[in-house]
């Protein structure tokens, strides 16, 4: 749990009050890490809602994060589209990459390869994570990012960290 803590702990570092998600195994020891630090875990049934949620968080003048699989995003694209970018609800977003190197669950390929590309349509720039020694600084830039520039700031869990 080393990098997961790392990054938590970064997130919290940086300012982000509350975290949504809805559990993955992947992101639980990120999740478990801020709920030990304080930050209230919003655990909801589908990734838009997590959106809708962290949006109004951060219209009342908090900081969100998000916590999601990039499968879910396919779900999400549409409160993104057409709430978090056009009124500059932006905050950090911890995507799980899954369809990459070392997937083996063929249903999550297809979501996997067109989730920086469905970002990019929507003029998002996202920011990889590959080496666990990065996940402050990545953290950090993502939050600066969000905070400052008013844009939706995806930090993308990459297989290279579970290798």
């Amino acid at each position: 749990m080393a990098w997961q803590g790392d990054l938590a702990d970064a997130l919290v570092d940086a300012g982000v009050e509350v975290a949504s998600w809805v559990p993955d195994k992947r992101l639980a020891p990120i999740g478990e890490r801020l709920v030990a630090r304080g930050i209230p875990l919003r655990t909801l049934t589908r990734e838009e809602e997590c959106f809708g949620f962290a949006a109004g968080y951060r219209a009342a003048g908090g900081m969100p994060v998000v916590l999601a699989q990039c499968s879910g995003l396919g779900n999400s694209l549409n409160a993104i589209g057409s709430l978090v970018i056009p009124y500059g609800l932006a905050f950090p977003l911890v995507l799980s990459m899954r369809g990459t190197l070392g997937e083996r669950n063929p249903a999550q390929m297809p979501l996997g390869r067109a989730t920086v590309g469905m970002l990019e349509a929507l003029g998002v720039q996202a920011f990889p994570l590959r080496d666990p020694a990065d996940a402050a600084k990545v953290v950090k830039g993502a939050v600066a990012v969000a905070d400052g520039a008013r844009v939706l700031a995806p930090i993308l869990l990459e297989a290279e960290l579970d290798l």
